[in-house]
């Protein structure tokens, strides 16, 4: 599980060093959109296209997003932008997690390989469109159509008005590749709807190139409709393969949303009495283990990240979830200073917020990987080894093994701590219990007391687990 985080971040490292920017030559290929041709009526001087109408969607319905597509084990097709193409790898051992994007910028397709000596990669991005050329809406479109009809000649003259901006489509893909002694970089790019479309191959064995730049160009560009659906040049149906997808990180639109509304805050933070954490609004009641309290919030825990990327990661977080509950063993009075001991997180997280798609039964295993990379990548969770599965009293929990870095106010190196997070989903929610100790056999030792849930045994997490050992 740590080689799949492992990868994501020496992807990203690379990305930052290499600062792929390869425009200095470029060839055009043959690749160009086909969409139906107008009528032969169209030479009419006053006649006015219009686009069709996008369907009516529900209020607070999500529009379709650039992330939109659909992924095959071999296949990728953009649902929003139109084009699609062979792998030169399989999607199954080698997709990648990445971190959130910045704010105008969508991931769309990771994957990548290393054999031996040889390693590569295949990123697929787009950029929104500069100011004054983003998409405009219909009511726009068709107005802005109307003035550039007004404002013309007869078709054969000189335009006085010029071009709609949401009709510059390129429809093709420009190429360039380089390549500093045995390491090679080919980028392809796309002017789409007045977003930047682009995908970049980086590798060290030339038959992965070769092999890429020959799928690239047997590329497909279709013409999206407003409904989702694609057509092809005949204005026939496309049946895309694969899967919906949409991306190897949470789509912006969706990170952008959750930044701005904090659905997290609404999750309800319960209270501790008498040594029983109740929380009525999610169903749950949680009893502190015998010795055990309630750790207030420590004030010279570490500040944000400053990192722009690794902080808009940190807020997306925060702001899909919750922190209910912080337990350790009661310390003797008057003592302070102890180093970093057992402890007990409870924490609440949307998942629809966080667009994770948690276990929904005990075969599904990749579910859970997805999950374990995500956690990874959030970086507040530590490195995941391992993950499975376990059914208690009718409650499904994924259960993930490995280490936390904890460090005190005033140091520079921090303690490597042992983990084992139990998730489960309920109410809409994924609760985590977070439980760390110095070493895997303190860890063994942690008593994580009783879970109640609405209706439901009894839960004691640590004794089940050892019971089905």
């Amino acid at each position: 599980m740590s080689s799949f985080s492992a990868a994501a971040r020496r992807v990203v490292r690379e990305l930052r060093n290499c600062g792929l920017v390869l425009l200095l030559a470029f060839a055009a290929t043959a690749l160009h959109a086909q969409c139906p041709s107008p009528a032969p009526n169209s030479l009419d001087p006053n006649l006015i296209f219009k686009r069709p109408a996008p369907p009516k969607r529900a209020p607070g319905q999500e529009p379709l997003l650039p992330e939109a597509g659909f992924l095959s084990n071999t296949h990728y097709t953009s649902q929003f932008f139109g084009f699609g193409f062979d792998l030169p790898l399989t999607v199954e051992g080698h997709e990648i997690m990445l971190p959130v994007m910045p704010e105008k910028q969508h991931a769309l397709l990771m994957l990548q390989y290393e054999k031996g000596d040889h390693n590569g990669y295949i990123q697929v991005t787009a950029t929104d469109p500069s100011p004054g050329y983003e998409v405009n809406t219909p009511e726009k479109e068709q107005e802005e159509l109307q003035r550039w009809a007004q404002s013309g000649h007869n078709f054969g003259g000189t335009l006085q008005f010029p071009v709609p901006a949401f009709m510059l489509r390129s429809g093709r893909f420009y190429s360039s590749t380089r390549h500093v002694g045995r390491n090679y970089a080919a980028q392809y790019w796309a002017g789409i709807n007045n977003y930047m479309v682009k995908v970049v191959i980086r590798t060290n064995d030339k038959d992965f190139l070769r092999k890429a730049r020959g799928l690239m160009e047997d590329a497909h560009f279709y013409c999206p409709q407003d409904d989702g659906t694609l057509i092809d040049e005949e204005g026939k149906p496309v049946k895309a393969e694969g899967a919906p997808y949409s991306g190897p990180t949470v789509p912006t639109f969706r990170v952008n949303a959750a930044l701005r509304d904090e659905p997290g805050k609404n999750i309800p933070p319960g209270n501790t009495v008498d040594g029983v954490y109740r929380n009525p609004e999610v169903g749950l009641q949680y009893r502190l283990p015998p010795g055990w309290d309630v750790v207030p919030p420590d004030k010279s825990d570490p500040p944000p990240p400053q990192d722009e990327s690794t902080l808009r990661e940190y807020k997306f977080l925060h702001a899909c979830s919750q922190t209910l509950l912080q337990i350790g063993p009661r310390l003797p009075v008057g003592v302070r200073g102890q180093p970093p001991g057992p402890s007990i997180v409870l924490r609440a997280l949307d998942p629809t917020c966080l667009s994770i798609r948690t276990a929904s039964s005990l075969t599904d295993k990749r579910a859970a990987d997805e999950v374990a990379a995500t956690l990874e990548q959030m970086g507040e969770f530590g490195a995941i080894d391992s993950d499975e599965l376990m059914s208690i009293h009718g409650h499904l929990f994924m259960i993930f093994r490995g280490t936390m870095a904890t460090s005190q106010r005033g140091e520079d190196l921090g303690q490597r701590m042992s983990q084992a997070i139990f998730a489960t989903r309920y109410n809409k929610l994924l609760l985590m219990w977070s439980v760390t100790a110095p070493d895997a056999a303190a860890l063994a030792q942690v008593p994580t007391s009783n879970i109640l849930f609405d209706g439901s045994p009894p839960i004691e997490l640590r004794a089940s687990l050892l019971a089905r050992r």
